[in-house]
This record gives structure tokens, C-alpha cells and sequence, in this order.
């Protein structure tokens, strides 16, 4: 077969078809803290392909997305088949309209989120032939996100920490925390029973915690607050979607002082290790 064959076949592809995918990309987020809405005004996603081009996936959602609403494993559709080139893709990051995002907290009160300049992508690896389609999930990571102002009083910045997870090879991991951790006054810092208090995952076995820095390949790849019985007497958190892989849990009762742009020292008062396997599902319960 001469070897200008499968160039030749390529470009009739092209020429006939398009040498078309198809792909699927639906969105989740993590809580934060005492926020009642996060709306965001989310116009697509852009993909970056292996040759360092973006491609443009327009969302057909017109309005606001309280992407609160997706954080206990529900989820909202952004881009729904669409067809993309053939190819191999590397990176995903969400576009945004320059105008209608806000934060509103659980006592009503809304601040405007302006969106940071020059987003980077997410890693992805989705290698696409001709007629193929796959599905990814988009998960937001909020309490790495978002972070007041320093320039616009009353704003919020928004510089989005994503995970592309593979929808149908990813795992979850759930548990509680023990409760005399939870109530120890080295947690409670005299507050509200729970207040703060959040699992870190990490990628890696045994990893020395710390909190949320921009840029730092050491920081948490995901959080998840503690959630309270109505009974006060069990502490649970939940991961929903994580890639397959080693990970460290770690509490932190400090947690609402998390900002993404600066090393806030936060504590950490009990780790474990946990292997995730793809499609599994993992329950760890941290003591001290």
C-alpha cells in the first residue's frame, strides 16, 4: 500500500464528512460555605486540542446556573453532542459572559462575581475518531474559585479550579468524621457546631496537607464540607466523581478562611489514605 494512502483517505473524510465526534459535557461543583446561590453566567466550554488550537462549544443555557444546585452527585448538561473534529484533546476550560454572575449568602446578601482574565484548562485526555462520542463531567471546585475582590469592593473574583472527570470510569468516596473531633474545642474555636469544617482530598498517598494556593501543584484537587444530622450526632462529607488513583483525606476546621490567592496556614487535625479504583466507591471515616 503506498504510504500517501492514508493521507489520501484522510482528506476524503474531511472533503465527505467532516471526520466527526460527538461529545457530551455536563457540569457539578462542590459546596461553599455559607454561599445559598453561586449563579454563573456560563456561555460554553472551549477544548484545546493536542496542536495547542481552541474550539468553541456554545451552551444552549441562556440564563444564570446556580451550580449549588449540582453538588450532591446531580448534575445540568452544558453541551449535549456536539459535534467536534475528530482528534485528540487535552484540556477543557468554561467560558463565561462578562456580566450576570453572583454570589448570594444564605442571609440574602449578593455580590457580583467578575470573572478573571486569561482562564486556563483543566486537563482531559479524549482521543476522538470519525463517529465516536464520549462524555465528560465538569466539576467546579467553589471554595478554590472564589475569592472577595481585592480590586472592586463588594465583588467577588472568579478564577475556576476545574477536574474533567471521565463520566463512566469515575469513583466516589464518602464517610464520616468522628464526632469528638467535630466537637473538640480544637475545632469548634467556640463556634457553631460544624462551622468550617471540611475533608480535603488530595492526589497522593500520605501527602502532607495544606490549604488552596494558586498555582501550587501541592494543593488539594478537591473539598468537601461536613454536613450535620439534624440530630448533631454524625458528620458526613461525600465526594461524588473523582478520576481513579491514590488520594489523601484530610479535616480541616478552618475552612472558611480559605482564599486561593494566599497560604492561610490552615490546620489540619486528621489524615487518611484511601486507593480509588474506576467505578468504585470508597467509605473512610477520619478520627483523630
Amino acid at each position: 500500500m503506498s504510504r500517501s494512502l492514508p493521507l489520501l483517505l484522510i482528506a476524503a473524510c474531511v472533503a465527505l464528512s467532516g471526520c466527526e465526534a460527538k461529545i457530551t459535557v455536563d457540569l457539578a461543583a462542590a459546596k461553599y460555605g455559607d454561599a445559598d446561590q453561586v449563579n454563573l453566567m456560563i456561555d460554553g466550554v472551549d477544548l484545546l486540542d493536542e496542536d495547542g488550537s481552541n474550539h468553541e462549544l456554545d451552551s444552549s443555557i441562556d440564563n444564570p446556573v446556580n451550580v449549588l444546585d449540582y453538588t450532591d452527585g446531580d448534575t445540568t448538561t452544558l453541551i449535549d453532542g456536539a459535534k467536534i473534529a475528530q482528534g485528540r484533546y487535552t484540556g477543557l476550560r468554561l467560558r463565561f459572559a462578562d456580566s450576570g454572575s453572583a454570589l448570594v449568602t444564605s442571609d440574602g446578601a449578593e455580590y457580583p462575581i467578575d470573572v478573571g482574565s486569561g482562564l486556563s484548562y483543566a486537563d482531559m485526555d479524549a482521543e476522538l475518531g470519525d463517529k465516536d462520542s464520549t462524555e465528560r463531567l465538569v466539576v467546579l471546585e467553589t471554595r478554590f474559585s472564589l475569592y472577595p475582590s481585592t480590586s472592586v469592593s463588594g465583588h467577588y473574583t472568579l478564577t475556576p479550579v476545574l477536574r474533567v472527570v471521565y463520566t463512566d470510569r469515575s469513583g466516589s468516596i464518602d464517610g464520616t468524621v468522628d464526632e469528638a473531633l467535630v466537637r473538640s474545642s480544637a475545632c469548634q474555636q467556640s463556634r457553631t457546631l460544624g462551622t468550617g469544617v471540611a475533608v480535603y482530598a488530595f492526589s497522593g498517598a500520605n501527602v502532607t496537607p495544606q490549604d488552596y494556593v494558586q498555582n501550587q501543584g501541592s494543593s488539594p484537587v478537591a473539598s468537601a464540607d461536613v454536613v450535620v444530622s439534624s440530630d448533631s450526632t454524625t458528620f458526613s462529607y461525600s465526594f461524588p466523581a473523582l478520576t481513579a488513583g491514590d488520594y489523601t483525606l484530610a479535616v480541616t476546621c478552618n475552612a472558611d478562611s480559605e482564599n486561593p490567592t494566599t497560604n492561610d496556614g490552615l490546620t489540619f487535625l486528621a489524615t487518611a489514605s484511601v486507593v480509588l479504583g474506576e467505578g468504585e466507591s470508597e467509605t473512610v471515616t477520619l478520627a483523630e
